[in-house]
């Protein structure tokens, strides 16, 4: 964003420049005016996409290896932001042992649902390894909130539900 709005500055002084200097200014004022809406363009674009890259991502898949491994299922509302972060996720998981299945599709009652939501078979009894799971996940800024879901074939299984990115909080 802020290459944009540099950007979008230097065009204008080039352009007024260009008045009372060379015309090559118009050239280089042109071509920055372009540059300018494509910059900011990029940079809206990053910030509307959740993204587990790098350290985070290092460190998750670490914290992972830590806890005992149960099979997780990777739900995803029909979004593609969703789904790429859903990806991400699964990949995560998948490298640090864990048997994760998916990326499905959420059913229309979840289509609305933003965020991360954590399912377990039975909320009145959930396994410990909901709660190791949300807490790790907590730990590297991905908050969790805890569901149900009749579909798990087991009291451990787990499921992951990625929702729509938050917007303002």
């Amino acid at each position: 964003m802020l290459a944009s709005f540099a950007a979008a500055i230097a065009s204008a002084g080039a352009g007024l420049a260009a008045i009372w200097d060379h015309a090559g200014y118009n050239v280089g004022a042109g071509l920055l005016a372009l540059l300018s809406p494509l910059l900011a363009w990029r940079a809206w674009n990053l910030t509307r996409h959740r993204r587990l890259e790098g350290i985070q991502r290092s460190q998750l898949v670490l914290r992972l290896r830590q806890l005992p491994p149960v099979d997780l299922r990777i739900v995803a509302v029909p979004n593609a932001e969703a789904v790429s972060f859903a990806r991400q996720l699964r990949d995560a998981f998948l490298e640090a042992g864990w048997p994760a299945t998916g990326v499905y599709r959420a059913t229309p009652t979840q289509a609305g649902r933003t965020g991360l939501f954590l399912a377990v078979r039975d909320t009145n009894a959930p396994p410990d390894s909901a709660q190791y799971l949300l807490l790790a996940l907590g730990e590297f800024g991905l908050q969790a909130v805890r569901s149900a879901s009749s579909k798990l074939p087991s009291a451990n299984a787990l499921e992951l539900l990625v929702g729509l990115r938050r917007t303002a909080e």
